[in-house]
């Protein structure tokens, strides 16, 4: 567990680990981190949006662990930095993050996620951010108030990630719809969570970014 510091207060780890303690996908990850295995090229690295991707399935020749938790946040991905990427050693992490705790304030939002990424690139990892996807109406909790946030958020960390990381993966623009929603074909009822055609599609953005070659 990474340590507080100014940004990750003690308040925010207490938080979120006992929020990971209700999921049972934290539980399995748990157990996971004591298989044995060798070299890991990439980490799919955030929230519902990865854990529910079938990344072995959509990217089957790359070598990649998947951890994506339902309902985590920044502060999740900043304190089990110790526990799922660095003992990894991952040549590549793509994160997908910012839904959850789509409320918090702007410039906090980018800070943090810039002080985690840059974490992983001191330890010489190539990082991605994919963009934080568009919702539909109604969303079952009361986020599509922020749609424009999302918007400026993703035009703030493409900015910072094309010059600054690897690169910037932007799924807003394929699954959304002419009103700027989650495209009524890529949106669960929820309004947040994708269907498999969104998966699709989104696996092809991907795959374009990470291994342009294939």
């Amino acid at each position: 567990m990474m340590p507080v510091n100014e940004l990750f207060s003690e308040q925010d780890r207490n938080a979120i680990y006992a929020f990971f303690e209700t999921r049972e996908r934290w539980h399995d990850i748990v157990r996971w981190r004591t298989l044995e295995h060798g070299p890991v090229d990439t980490i799919f690295y955030g929230d519902s949006i990865f854990e529910i991707w079938p990344t072995a399935e959509a990217f089957p020749e790359l070598s990649h662990l998947n951890r994506g938790i339902g309902g985590d946040n920044i502060n999740g991905l900043y304190f089990r930095l110790d526990e799922d990427i660095f003992p990894n050693a991952p040549r590549r992490v793509v994160i997908n993050i910012g839904i959850n705790g789509i409320e918090r304030e702007f410039n906090d939002s980018v800070n943090r996620l810039k002080y985690v990424a840059g974490l992983m690139r001191e330890r010489g990892i190539e990082v991605w951010l994919n963009s934080i996807a568009p919702l539909r109406s109604p969303d079952a909790w009361n986020r599509f108030q922020y749609q424009d946030k999302i918007v400026e958020l993703n035009r703030v960390n493409r900015e910072i990630f094309e010059r600054e990381f690897a690169g910037f993966i932007d799924l807003h623009s394929v699954l959304r719809d002419s009103t700027g929603q989650l495209a009524a074909e890529y949106a669960r009822p929820d309004g947040t969570h994708w269907t498999f055609e969104a998966y699709r599609e989104a696996s092809k953005v991907v795959r374009r970014a990470l291994m342009p070659e294939s």
